[in-house]
């Protein structure tokens, strides 16, 4: 292998379909079985059996090879072969083309045994017969380990995949709690003016106002404002989402503008159909525009402008998840080694108790077997195999440094073919990360959490010593982790708040809608973005909102509800 030298980044993606090429006929995969042996493996084969995996990875520095590995020699592809699963590439290209390479091959009849699709996509899948029954092989070769992954949310992704009581793919679990949207805020932008951090939505309107009109970075320019929305998006955005304005009134709209909570009556309804709090939020959002605390070019910018905007120290709050401090945070210190950004608890704006976050619960990437391949259980063993091997619970110390990463020597979890590190895998390092910076030891941390901590701890000394630069790699690593897990008011520090305080409100139904609901999201997602932009800056009022949701339930909104009810 040849040795590279790598810039290590704590974000990675690589997207993975895999092809074994073979026949749906029912003798062929009982021959095929046969050869390969192994019945009572669950992670392998006796006999060798070849898989095409086709190979997706970003343009961009979020996804590099670690210390020697490649991309056909690296420690995951020495597990499978050991495993007498054999990879071979069928195809490598930009991560940003890998959806439409998988539907071409799909479409000529060339396509991958193995593959990920999106949730929304799965039943179409299954329907059109692409994708095979795996109800019995899951029951034969799961894992303990397995079995217990898919139970981490209760079972709630995977028993939405169950269609007229058969299994056709398994969910990437994710914890829908970590991914909840919080308030990101300059911290030391409130101790220039001598404000706290907001709990209720009317002081945030007022520190929004003081961020904008009163010089909050002390450079005697009108160069700040106060909140920052993504309005290309609105909703279905991770940085910048305008959902938690609409959450502190007590109402839900997720990121494809369909989520479901339970009314008063005990019926499901969709999470914005109450209108007289969704005329409060857009109330709220309107006058911040008009006052100008809200950016006037919002409606143009995404979240990569919005991390332009708050990394150079134009922004002072937006919102995302418990990751979303760590770019402006690094990028904010570099032009005013001052710059400290915080999270909190999105503000109260109905008196009534707390904001509540909407967790999503709907299965996002699904892992499916072609219905030609011929070792369709190929799935359940591949599976087997990242759960054992990305878990510390389930494998030694070295093994989870080499199969998870540790940024040194391997690339870990992001080179295997199925993605299914541990949903509470983020808390866990939070609290191992707590306990070392607490006591100031980190001996017993593994790999990964001990070179997390060093980075945070390289970046606290020198802060305590005046020594801080921003341009330093370590020290900068060191302020982008300690937004997630370092500070007394960092992103898991909320998460915790969150879930001691049950500031969450959970999914009615989460079920993957039928064909005709499905067809009719995406017109409904774009009529309801567009009626919040239009009200929010003032080419509607307020009221509009009624005739809206008269319009909203026409197009399909009802027969959406309907459907969930008739299915809960």
């Amino acid at each position: 292998m040849k040795k590279r030298i790598v810039s290590v980044l704590l974000t990675a993606a690589m997207a993975v379909s895999v092809v074994a090429c073979g026949s749906s006929e029912d003798e062929q995969k009982q021959n095929a079985a046969a050869e390969a042996g192994g019945e009572d493996n669950l992670y392998g084969y006796d006999n060798p059996v070849n898989i095409k995996i086709g190979i997706s990875y970003p343009s961009n520095t979020d996804f590099q090879w670690y210390g020697d590995e490649t991309v056909t020699d690296n420690a995951w592809m020495d597990l499978y072969k050991e495993n007498n699963i054999v990879p071979e590439i069928l195809y490598e290209v930009d991560q940003s083309q890998a959806e439409t390479k998988l539907s071409t091959a799909i479409m000529s009849g060339e396509y991958p045994d193995v593959f990920s699709v999106q949730g929304a996509d799965y039943k179409n899948y299954v329907e059109s017969g692409d994708v095979a029954d795996i109800t019995d092989a899951f029951e034969k070769y799961a894992s303990d380990e397995l079995k217990k992954y898919m139970q981490a949310d209760n079972g709630m992704a995977m028993d939405a995949l169950y269609m007229d009581g058969k299994l056709y793919g398994l969910p990437q679990i994710t914890d829908p709690y970590l991914n909840c949207n919080m308030m990101f805020i300059r911290q030391d932008w409130l101790d220039n003016l001598g404000l706290d951090i907001p709990t209720t939505m009317e002081e945030l309107k007022e520190v929004a106002h003081a961020f904008t009109y009163n010089d909050p970075d002390g450079n005697g320019k009108n160069d700040t404002y106060g909140l920052a929305l993504d309005g290309v998006n609105v909703i279905n955005a991770s940085i910048g989402t305008a959902d938690p304005i609409f959450n502190a009134f007590g109402c839900y709209l997720g990121q494809d503008g369909m989520t479901y909570v339970k009314g008063e009556d005990g019926e499901i309804v969709w999470g914005a159909s109450d209108s007289e709090s969704m005329k409060e939020a857009l109330q709220f959002l309107s006058d911040m525009y008009e006052d100008g605390s809200l950016a006037k070019d919002f409606i143009t910018m995404d979240f990569n402008q919005i991390f332009e905007e708050a990394g150079a120290g134009r922004c002072g709050i937006w919102f995302g998840p418990n990751w979303g401090g760590m770019q402006p945070a690094a990028d904010a210190a570099k032009n005013d080694p001052n710059a400290h950004v915080v999270a909190a608890v999105v503000p109260d704006g109905n008196s009534q108790g707390g904001t509540k976050a909407y967790a999503e619960s709907k299965p996002t990437t699904v892992y499916c077997v072609s219905s030609k391949c011929t070792n369709p259980e190929i799935l359940i063993k591949l599976f087997n195999l990242s759960v054992k091997y990305q878990n510390p619970d389930t494998c030694s110390a070295d093994e989870y440094n080499m199969y998870f990463g540790d940024s040194k020597n391997y690339s870990g979890w992001k080179t295997s073919i199925i993605y299914a590190n541990p949903p509470s895998a983020g808390t866990t390092i939070y609290q191992h990360l707590t306990d070392a910076i607490s006591s100031g030891d980190g001996s017993q941390l593994n790999t990964k959490e001990k070179e997390n901590y060093d980075s945070i701890k390289a970046y606290m000394d020198a802060v305590a010593a005046d020594k801080f630069d921003p341009q330093d790699p370590t020290q900068q690593r060191g302020i982008s982790l300690y937004t997630v897990y370092g500070d007394k008011n960092c992103g898991f520090s909320v998460v915790k708040t969150m879930e001691d305080n049950e500031r969450y409100v959970d999914a009615a139904y989460n079920q993957i809608p039928s064909e005709a609901v499905t067809n009719s999201i995406p017109t409904l997602q774009k009529l309801l973005v567009e009626t919040i932009v239009k009200i929010t800056t003032g080419a509607e009022n307020v009221d509009s909102y009624d005739s809206f949701m008269e319009t909203w339930k026409a197009m399909g909104g009802q027969d959406a509800i309907d459907e969930a009810n008739e299915n809960a």
